[in-house]
């Protein structure tokens, strides 16, 4: 089972440091720089447990996880990443208390792009493209050296808000720029699938896909496909279930 809408957020929540660790080498700090808040072994316990209960849907105990985890460590933008998280889950949808704490989380953590993706996730997750495309630009922008599996999501969506604008040119030029089928991520295929739904070409973006799937296995698809199922270019279901409903080829 996967977790929608939280990629990046799941890789700071893993590392609980990796957040800190991309600032300092993607984008210069500030002369005086707050240090990085350390996290407890009880705290980091909660916010896994926080995890693990958003996975399997049980939002209230999530929520429940991580108000214990604010009262022994308030600056932790983790907790306000997950929290944001789990109002924007499909089942809660609730975008009025989701908003506030992907801001905290960034507020918290100003020079780490983690939060800062999350924030533009927000927007495009509910359909404010423009806005979203202007969070995804301004952070490709402002760390142009993030890890390759980063900064492919990022110019990922930046492509797809393009689309969802009707500026099919300009998203074509940012798969142009940045992807080809050399690469260590998926973002190719389905940059291309996302090309062909736009066009109302179903069976070849699911031909696409099912490529991207070949090359690249299940995990490494999930969160571009995610994609796709919040624009509900395909069912609301995980990649592994929703590829084996395709049609055989004769």
């Amino acid at each position: 089972m996967t977790l929608p809408h939280a990629s990046l957020f799941l890789l700071s929540i893993l590392g609980l440091g990796l957040a800190t660790a991309s600032a300092q080498t993607a984008a210069p700090a500030p002369a005086q720089a707050p240090a990085a808040p350390v996290v407890s072994e009880e705290v980091r316990k909660l916010l896994l447990d926080a995890r693990d209960l958003r996975i399997k849907h049980a939002y209230t105990e999530a929520l429940m996880k991580l108000d214990e985890a604010e009262k022994l460590a308030p600056n932790i933008p983790d907790i306000y990443a997950l929290r944001g998280d789990i109002y924007l889950a499909p089942r809660r949808r609730d975008f009025d208390l989701a908003k506030p704490q992907f801001e905290k989380s960034v507020e918290l953590q100003p020079d780490s792009p983690l939060p800062k993706f999350n924030l533009g996730e927000f927007y495009f997750v509910k359909g404010e493209f423009q806005t979203a495309l202007e969070h995804f630009t301004k952070l490709a922008a402002d760390y142009p050296k993030l890890p390759m599996m980063v900064r492919h999501l990022v110019h990922y969506k930046r492509a797809l808000c393009e689309l969802k604008l009707g500026h099919r040119p300009a998203a074509e030029q940012i798969i142009a720029d940045h992807f080809t089928f050399m690469d260590d991520t998926p973002a190719y295929y389905f940059s291309k699938a996302a090309l062909a739904f736009d066009s109302g070409d179903v069976p070849k973006a699911q031909e696409w896909v099912q490529r991207g799937v070949a090359v690249f296995k299940g995990p490494s698809c999930e969160p571009y496909y995610d994609a796709f199922k919040e624009l509900r270019w395909v069912p609301d279901m995980d990649l592994g279930g929703a590829a084996e409903n395709q049609p055989k080829k004769k």
